[in-house]
């Protein structure tokens, strides 16, 4: 039913909760789960912005994101379930999106953004529900 499900990475509680119902969702149907971080360049590369390019994606120049990719994808791996990342030089919803699309998603899995079981929708939840041609899941 779900056999390619794409879900975003940050290191809030409402990411961590999306993907931790993204991954239950993915090992039940046997499909592949899409980890997708939107990078902002210059946040991301704090503290070594002397670093080339060229050694963005090794362990001496991971970023914060890099390593929460790995972070995941390991877990992933673990539950048995085929991981794929996707570091994208986006805002989060753009990149889900675009992923999303080029995955051919058929779950995008998403937090709600509120605090505290709130009913309301945050703008990341909102613009991918807008931008997404697939089911949508919000936790």
């Amino acid at each position: 039913m779900f056999d390619r499900v794409v879900v975003g990475a940050t290191d809030s509680e409402g990411a961590e909760r999306a993907f931790r119902r993204a991954l239950a969702l993915t090992q039940a149907t046997g499909g592949t789960l899409h980890i997708v971080a939107a990078i902002d360049g210059k946040k991301d590369a704090k503290g070594t912005p002397w670093l080339p390019e060229e050694f963005r994606y090794t362990a001496f120049g991971a970023g914060a994101t890099d390593w929460l990719l790995i972070r995941l994808k390991k877990e992933a791996a673990e539950a048995h379930v085929a991981v794929a990342t996707h570091p994208v030089l986006d805002d989060p919803a753009g990149a889900i999106a675009k992923v999303a699309a080029e995955e051919r998603a058929d779950l995008v899995v998403v937090g709600s953004g509120s605090a505290h079981g709130a009913r309301r929708l945050a703008h990341v939840p909102k613009a991918v529900m807008d931008h997404v041609g697939c089911a949508v899941l919000v936790v």
